[in-house]
């Protein structure tokens, strides 16, 4: 859009154009930047437009419900790290899609089932009586900064999306038929024989003569026709660019570093450990003697009714045992793996714990995570300087100015590249791999003359922008450019052919009954048998030519390429058979829940990309990178 904009202020037009803007802000005023960034909605769904005000709301309710949940530890820094933002926008965006289809298609939902769905949840109950209880509610939305009728009209869009999502995802588990195929699809072996035809098994090789190299040459014109190239500037401007002057004190770094170094720095010591624990303390003192007898734990555990599995907890803090004085006992330093504690007096009866391992308590040092504190305290600042010369470059592309002009008015020079093919050729076959792949797709969006907006990097580590200059479209090379190609691809073309011609040859001769190992002898060659599954490849059988093979009948023969000589083989199915079902019938119930949430998953997921495609999503990505550089 802008483009089109600096496009039309390099003619006539701009002094119309301005002098119009000059009358209308006299009449009204000039408006200010946050009035600019209200007209602009930064996620628009359908018709409904979602400000950066909202989002920045939605962010810091979720936020902040998350780090409750965390105890405190977790940092906006962290949540933002963490891609919380595109999760917030995602959300919104398929939030607002899936209300605006359900009111499309007439869906609503009575004041009535929102209520009747507040009394029957758990959650808004007294847990003395079991009814619904006003103050837990109120509680609740205190806590999560929304009034009632908020509330109210977010539970009766849930319900109602939950209403259409429910009906796709109802099926419940998979049909018994459609697991027990599965099962056969994963036992089925098959019994096969192969022969691979080469070169040399396919006689006389043909020489081309002028003429059959310039049939070659009119019939296959695609392939010695040279690519679209394209020319254009490119301005890279990458956060590591924008590092340069920005330090930290010391001191500020070593804060950083003790502030987070028990929650980011030191890993604790664990212990994984044997526990049984008894009604008396003679039971205790008996199972203890037998352990330093020699007895193993799991011989103990078994006597008990239990099992070693049970009775392990796998590399636990000291926090992680609830029992204190089991803590203490099985945290007591100078203890090594294998020893056994003497009974401890717990909570449930008497305790009988063996250190089955013991992982040391590790410190990150200061030295060792200066550099990636730093980075990430000064990553906002670089972004902010970033955005700060995209805004610059921006002003003066926006009074007309061409792409290497604004960006030398904001002390930033472009390159130019090409002319470049869409996989970073150049024409004389040189590749080019300083573009990287995200500038060069949309180098062969724009059209010739236009320029891009800003654009993140795919590594997110920057921007870009891009300026067309020229197009080259599509060119057929002259043939005695090319000779050398053409006959080379016709002497491969002719290869193939022979060889296909054998192959087939072949496969009339099973069809007539003849054996393989027979018309192999005809080569000097033998067959090779094998029994495979569906996972099976080899040097001959490729991943491919394995599934046709599982797609073909008793009998029947498949052939494919082998390799990049002109080689292919000719594969006969002789016998269809299947493993043993070693499934037990839990885990064959197991997988038919798997495969229909599996099913349930994938049509929803497919129903509601549908939606957003059908409402329409657009997000302003420069708006969202902005609001979370500078809200920190």
């Amino acid at each position: 859009m802008l483009s089109k904009v600096r496009s039309v202020l390099k003619g006539p037009v701009a002094w119309l154009v301005v002098i119009l803007l000059i009358l209308a802000f006299a009449l009204w005023g000039v408006p200010n930047v946050s009035q600019l960034l209200a007209s602009n909605s930064t996620v628009s769904v359908g018709g409904q437009s979602f400000s950066q005000n909202y989002i920045q709301s939605e962010f810091n309710k979720i936020y902040q419900r998350q780090n409750r949940e965390s105890g405190g530890d977790l940092s906006r820094q962290d949540a933002i790290a963490s891609g919380l933002p595109a999760r917030v926008v995602d959300s919104i965006a398929t939030q607002s899609a899936l209300a605006q289809y359900a009111e499309k298609m007439n869906l609503t939902m009575p004041r009535e089932l929102v209520r009747d769905y507040l009394q029957e949840n758990e959650a808004f109950q007294n847990p003395a009586t079991g009814e619904f209880d006003r103050p837990t509610l109120e509680n609740i939305l205190q806590v999560n900064a929304i009034t009632a009728d908020e509330f109210e009209n977010r539970i009766r869009e849930d319900l109602t999306r939950s209403q259409l999502i429910q009906a796709l995802a109802a099926s419940g588990p998979a049909s018994r038929p459609m697991a027990d195929s599965m099962i056969l699809r994963e036992t089925e072996r098959r019994r096969i024989a192969y022969l691979t035809v080469t070169d040399e098994m396919a006689g006389v090789a043909a020489e081309p003569g002028p003429d059959d190299l310039q049939e070659f040459y009119a019939a296959n014109e695609s392939m010695f026709t040279a690519p679209e190239y394209r020319t254009f500037d490119m301005l890279l401007l990458r956060n590591e660019d924008f590092r340069e002057g920005l330090e930290m004190q010391e001191e500020e770094l070593r804060r950083l570093y003790e502030a987070g170094k028990e929650r980011l720095y030191d890993k604790p010591e664990l212990r994984t450990l044997y526990q049984l624990t008894y009604e008396t303390e003679a039971e205790a003192r008996a199972a203890v003697a037998e352990l330093r007898s020699g007895a193993p734990f799991e011989n103990i555990a078994a006597e008990k009714g239990s099992s070693l599995e049970a009775a392990t907890f796998t590399e636990a803090q000291k926090r992680d045992i609830l029992d204190p004085s089991v803590a203490e006992a099985a945290f007591e330093e100078g203890l090594q793996e294998g020893d056994i504690i003497d009974p401890v007096r717990s909570l449930f009866g008497w305790t009988v714990v063996q250190i089955a391992g013991i992982t040391p308590a590790q410190t990150t040092t200061f030295e060792d995570v200066r550099a990636d504190i730093e980075s990430d305290y000064l990553e906002q600042d670089i972004r902010r300087r970033v955005l700060d010369a995209i805004d610059e470059i921006e002003e003066v592309r926006d009074t007309g100015a061409d792409l290497a002009d604004a960006a030398a008015a904001a002390d930033f020079s472009v390159e130019t590249v090409g002319p470049i093919d869409r996989v970073s050729f150049e024409p004389g076959g040189a590749i080019v791999d300083k573009v990287p792949g995200s500038v060069l797709r949309e180098a062969f969006i724009l059209e010739e003359g236009e320029q891009s907006e800003a654009l993140r990097l795919d590594g997110e580590d920057g921007y870009f922008i891009v300026a067309l200059r020229e197009i080259t479209p599509p060119a057929l090379k002259p043939f005695d450019q090319v000779r050398d190609q053409v006959e080379q691809r016709w002497r491969a073309k002719e290869r193939r052919d022979r060889v296909s011609a054998t192959i087939s040859r072949i496969r009339d001769a099973l069809a007539a009954n003849e054996s393989l190992e027979d018309l192999a002898d005809e080569f000097n060659r033998a067959p090779i048998e094998l029994v495979i599954d569906r996972r099976f490849q080899n040097d001959v059988i490729s991943d491919s030519l394995s599934e046709e093979i599982f797609y073909t009948d008793l009998n029947d023969t498949v052939a494919g390429p082998v390799g990049n000589a002109g080689s292919q083989v000719i594969v006969q199915i002789r016998e269809i058979g299947f493993a043993p079902n070693s499934i037990p019938p839990q885990q064959i119930e197991q997988l038919r829940e798997m495969i229909g949430f599996q099913i349930d998953q994938e049509l929803v997921e497919a129903f509601v990309m549908t939606v957003r495609d059908d409402i329409g999503v657009k997000v302003n990505q420069s708006q969202i990178d902005a609001l979370f550089n500078d809200s920190l």
